[in-house]
């Protein structure tokens, strides 16, 4: 059986054949499928067959270009699925091709459902975004500030946070933990060697990584600057305590089950690992390199980045959020939650690969009339994970799109997301503004 599903294109059998593919990927797998989007062919639902077969053309050159080994793509509009493709390998060394239900590891794509969770808790009274971050976790009280001065014992002097960070702040990682952009700040140093001292395999849980990091000053005043950092596992733990429950089987019972997203795990069972899809890294003068794997099990449940999972089973989160909430029947937030979710929090995020950019509730928001945005719709949100896995959701073109390879991400190797961003954008955006 070919290990891709080709785009439904020009002719109406063709949502018959990719019904029966997804029907018959199903039954050869090893693992449960979770049942899938609705198809359609493009012109069904206004979208060319012609232009999205741009996204193939661009992956394809990526892998001539040895820039990838292998990808799944995904385009779906008005909750019907019109793209779903397979290309290249998920081995290098075995040859293996990728297939549309091997694993990926989703990194920080784990944060916006974390953050949905969180909005779960805040929906039932239980949290709420002015709450303070000590009123659950107690060793967050108190907080003291880094603070560089010339003449100070260690270059620096600690001084009193002006207010306590609160749940907001953790949503908007604003909280004054040290993150991207980097700065070689005292607070910044002092967690880097913090964490350079945990077991490298992670044999360390989420409390105990929490605790950690609450014994350290904070790198600025909470609620002044974005940092990208550890905020999300702080937030997920949280959600443990407010719960508890463990992260992992509050996401599970929470939105995984009843989302039916069964193939999305912190913990890969045996059964299933052969299908984890290994990551490389694109190295000067050596092209794909390997990577160590991933612990497929790991003790260390992070909020911020370790959950593994197929590209259907992230699509059905994308489109509960697309639909205001719910998928199938199942409401899993109120629209209103979703709303506050994709609305700007802060105004620009201060990396360079996210130009044009704002942040709302663990998710990037394209700005209006921006000149430096990648091509799109205001009001489009997503983000994208540390091996390149990639998701937007447009809500005025009902639009959810998404790429997933196994590529460490780098600030100065932006080509493959922007690429397929723009190849996908171009399917079904109107001439004028493409």
């Amino acid at each position: 059986m070919a290990s891709a599903l080709q785009p439904v294109q020009l002719h109406r059998c063709a949502a018959w054949c990719v019904g029966i593919l997804l029907a018959v990927l199903a039954a050869c797998s090893t693992a449960p499928v979770a049942p899938t989007i609705p198809t359609a062919i493009p012109e069904d639902v206004g979208l060319s067959g012609q232009r999205l077969s741009g996204i193939d053309e661009f992956i394809a050159r990526m892998q001539r270009e040895q820039k990838v080994a292998g990808a799944v793509t995904l385009v779906a509009r008005q909750g019907r699925l019109v793209w779903l493709r397979a290309q290249g390998l998920a081995d290098l060394e075995s040859g293996r091709p990728v297939r549309v239900d091997d694993l990926f590891q989703l990194q920080s794509m784990t944060k916006p459902i974390v953050t949905v969770a969180a909005l779960q808790l805040i929906e039932r009274g239980q949290l709420s975004l002015s709450d303070p971050v000590e009123r659950f976790l107690p060793e967050f009280a108190d907080r003291q500030v880094a603070v560089a001065r010339e003449g100070a014992p260690d270059g620096f002097e600690l001084v009193p946070a002006v207010r306590p960070m609160t749940i907001a702040d953790l949503m908007t990682h604003r909280a004054g933990f040290a993150g991207l952009p980097p700065r070689d700040s005292p607070g910044a140093r002092l967690q880097r060697a913090a964490f350079a001292g945990l077991p490298a395999n992670q044999d360390f849980t989420l409390e105990q990584f929490v605790a950690r990091l609450a014994q350290l000053p904070l790198d600025a005043q909470p609620g002044t600057e974005f940092r990208y950092g550890p905020a999300t596992d702080v937030l997920g733990r949280i959600i443990e305590v407010v719960t508890g429950q463990p992260l992992d089987e509050v996401l599970r019972v929470r939105i995984f089950g009843p989302l039916r997203m069964n193939d999305t795990f912190f913990r890969v069972p045996p059964e299933q690992r052969a299908r984890i899809v290994p990551a490389y890294a694109l190295k000067p003068g050596l092209g794909l390199v390997r990577l160590p794997p991933d612990d497929p099990a790991p003790r260390f449940i992070s909020a911020g980045g370790n959950l593994f999972g197929t590209a259907t089973d992230y699509l059905r989160f994308c489109q509960m959020l697309l639909n205001g909430g719910e998928l199938g029947g199942v409401r899993i937030l109120r629209r209103e939650s979703v709303e506050l979710m994709r609305s700007p929090q802060v105004d620009s995020i201060p990396v360079p690969f996210l130009p044009g950019q704002s942040f709302g509730l663990g998710v990037a928001v394209r700005k209006a009339g921006d000149p430096t945005a990648w091509l799109g719709s205001p009001g489009t949100y997503g983000w994208s994970g540390g091996y390149n896995t990639y998701f937007r959701i447009d809500p005025d073109a009902q639009v959810v799109f998404a790429l997933f390879v196994q590529l460490d991400f780098s600030p100065r190797q932006l080509e493959l997301q922007h690429g397929f961003h723009d190849a996908a954008v171009r399917a079904y955006l109107p001439a004028e503004a493409r």
